[in-house]
């Protein structure tokens, strides 16, 4: 009979059914699901097509269609953004409490989300060979040189004059292009959305067009910050005394005019329709907010200056949020396509049951437990009687219906978790009965051609209806498992040969 202990160490028992269960009571049984799952070629289709659906995620995510979820999210940030600044304008000038650590803190973090954006839309330019990420890659790390440089030659904030020998202008002009070159570099971005990816960019030379769409912007941004630190310039703002005195400043208004085109330019361009769109429109219009706060406010430590700096922050790090968003996502389909690979994997594409491969792998393992611990193990193999007259006769698609009809039955007749149904070959199966001995398998041998007998499925032979032989053996002196598959199977052709429908035990030397 059954061991009354069932297996309690196996992970592989808890692959879950992939196809639906009829119970029926075998006495000393553990009343507990039984473990089946899909058969043999179901996985190369269903990968493959989880795999390839994987892949187009990470070509066409940051560029797909935005959803009216997405939309929505982005039009609230924005009127959000603007309410802010309609509230900040008219106090633009108004003294706050100097927090001298409020400027560093703000750069630091405005060059850290600006390298994590440049680094992943670089990286995502590799994998897709899209211009336009790569080019935005070399907008964003512009900013990180920028606006860390402008720090470190700032006065007063790590040295009285700042570092590198700076003149007192130096941070200034270092702030103006930092301003004016980010949107100028998302303008040149967004043009080379239209350059033809297959003639321009080929595999073999993506690397070489990274380094030069997202180092050519570092290149021009080290120029400016020479010609900033040693280039003796004016002053780049006529500081004023009051707000808005900018307004008949060339630089100025040249630095405004910028974010001003960059965001047409993005707007009319993709229509907001993909995410880029939508979020790269987000980053522009707060570098717009962050821009015209600057010119707005007169002094440092006013409303207007440290709402730039917020803003500041917000323009790289609304896209570094998109680009983790999508990381996560992208995690979340490679362990759905993993998971669907090793369920596919184990499962006979047709039946729904294990497959070949699995049971070799398996029941080599509850081999060696059995001899290991001593423990019974036990093996049915079953065969469809007649099944090539059933197929001749009624045709391919009826005698995989049969299949289906003859495994789903087969599945019904074990519950617990350990036993093993599989498709072995053709119109073959096995059971693998662990902690069971040859009384146990006849059991479930009996039971397993009553429940195909049940099913009732018309055939072309003498009986009328579809019938299966079943060999099973016990484990007793063999050393090997293919012995127990012999033995087994030994048992199922005497079965067929002494005139089917019915279940034999193997011979014992």
């Amino acid at each position: 009979m059954l061991s009354p202990s069932c297996r309690e160490t196996a992970e592989w028992r808890r692959i879950p059914p992939a196809i639906p269960m009829t119970r029926h009571d075998r006495p000393g049984t553990v009343d507990s699901a039984p473990t089946v799952c899909n058969g043999q070629d179901a996985g190369t289709t269903l990968a493959v097509g989880q795999s390839q659906g994987l892949v187009n995620t990470m070509e066409s995510f940051l560029v797909r269609q935005a959803t009216r979820r997405q939309a929505m999210l982005a039009g609230i940030t924005a009127l959000l953004i603007l309410c802010v600044f309609a509230i900040a304008v008219p106090r633009a000038t108004q003294a706050l409490p100097a927090v001298p650590p409020f400027m560093p803190m703000c750069a630091l973090t405005v060059f850290t989300t600006a390298c994590i954006a440049s680094f992943l839309l670089g990286a995502q330019f590799t994998v897709t060979r899209q211009p336009i990420l790569g080019a935005l890659g070399g907008a964003y790390a512009f900013t990180a040189l920028a606006v860390a440089v402008q720090l470190l030659t700032f006065p007063g904030v790590l040295t009285p004059g700042g570092l590198f020998g700076a003149g007192p202008n130096s941070a200034g002009w270092m702030w103006v292009f930092w301003h004016g070159g980010f949107p100028f570099f998302v303008i040149l971005a967004v043009a080379a959305r239209s350059l033809s990816v297959e003639d321009l960019i080929r595999p073999k030379n993506v690397r070489l067009w990274a380094w030069g769409l997202v180092g050519g912007p570092v290149a021009i941004g080290v120029a400016l910050c020479g010609l900033a630190i040693y280039g003796d310039l004016p002053s780049a703002l006529n500081v004023a005394e009051n707000a808005g005195a900018y307004d008949k400043n060339a630089t100025a208004l040249a630095i405004w005019s910028l974010n001003v085109v960059a965001i047409a330019v993005v707007l009319l361009s993709g229509r907001l329709r993909a995410v880029l769109d939508i979020w790269l429109s987000i980053a522009l219009l707060a570098c717009l907010i962050d821009t015209s706060l600057n010119l707005l406010s007169a002094s440092r430590f006013s409303v207007g200056w440290y709402l730039a700096r917020v803003f500041s922050m917000f323009a790289p790090g609304v896209l570094v949020c998109v680009l983790v968003w999508e990381v996560t996502i992208l995690y979340q389909r490679l362990f759905a396509a993993h998971a669907t690979l090793l369920q596919t994997s184990v499962h006979d594409a047709l039946t729904g049951i294990y497959n070949r491969s699995y049971f070799n792998e398996q029941f080599n393992k509850e081999f060696d437990r059995a001899k290991r611990k001593n423990l019974p193990l036990s093996l049915i193999m079953i065969d469809v009687d007649h099944f090539k007259l059933y197929n001749d006769t009624l045709g391919h698609l009826k005698g995989d219906a049969c299949l289906v009809a003859v495994a789903t039955a087969l599945a019904g007749v074990v519950r617990r978790p350990a036993d093993l149904v599989c498709r072995y070959g053709g119109e073959e199966f096995v059971i693998v009965l662990p902690d069971t001995d040859r009384r146990g398998a006849s059991e479930v041998a009996a039971q397993a051609l009553q429940a195909v007998t049940r099913l009732k499925l018309e055939s072309p032979t003498s009986v009328g209806y579809v019938t299966v032989s079943a060999g099973y053996a016990a484990l007793a002196r063999e050393r090997f498992p293919d012995e127990l598959v012999e033995a087994a199977d030994a048992a199922l052709y005497r079965a067929k040969g002494a005139g089917r429908n019915r279940a034999y035990l193997a011979k014992t030397e």
